[in-house]
């Protein structure tokens, strides 16, 4: 089976659901959005440092982000599914390219009338059909239920902030200990 193109395929991913939002969507909810809409591969969900956490490792001793173990990785730093990574980058392709808005809000992607044209395109024709189908098949998703994804997310981060302002540093510990154990259990699920 031919490698597949990670970051091609993600382009693709990220022009299509870009499309569905002309005024575009803030990065983390194209992130939600496209972890409800598209399945990876197995591997494309493999936990990574997010960008401080390679410095905390060499803290800790680890010169090599990839010899960790999977759950020690997780336990001692901030962690980012490795296809969240590569969407970036796929981001920063499609901007070379001049297909996203390099004039929207900080925090936001959204795609210019090049952008949009290039999504209205069919699959190219260059990407193997193991990347197709990738691109072309979406998860079944059940019909939305009040309040949305997206409004879910916001819902969620302004209680998340009350509370955190508020809360003791032990409790906040708990709450983040928390936050890795269901992480860590949904990383489970998905091997």
């Amino acid at each position: 089976m031919p490698e597949i193109r990670q970051r091609k395929v993600l382009e693709q991913v990220l022009l299509r659901t870009l499309a569905q939002y002309p005024a575009g969507v803030s990065v983390h909810d194209a992130y939600d959005l496209i972890d409800s809409a598209y399945t990876f591969p197995a591997e494309w969900y493999r936990q990574i440092p997010a960008s401080q956490g390679y410095d905390e490792l060499r803290a800790h001793g680890y010169t090599d982000w990839r010899v960790v173990p999977q759950d020690r990785l997780i336990e001692l730093v901030p962690t980012e599914p490795q296809w969240q990574n590569e969407l970036r980058w796929a981001r920063n392709e499609l901007r070379k390219r001049d297909f996203l808005d390099a004039s929207a809000a900080r925090g936001s992607w959204k795609l210019t009338a090049a952008g949009l044209a290039a999504a209205r395109r069919t699959t190219p024709e260059e990407m193997t059909p193991e990347e197709r189908t990738i691109i072309e098949i979406r998860r079944v998703r059940p019909e939305p239920a009040e309040p949305s994804i997206l409004g879910r997310r916001a819902k969620l981060i302004a209680t998340l902030d009350n509370l955190t302002h508020s809360m003791p540093l032990p409790d906040l510990e708990l709450v983040i200990d928390l936050a890795r154990a269901v992480r860590r259990r949904g990383l489970k699920e998905v091997a």
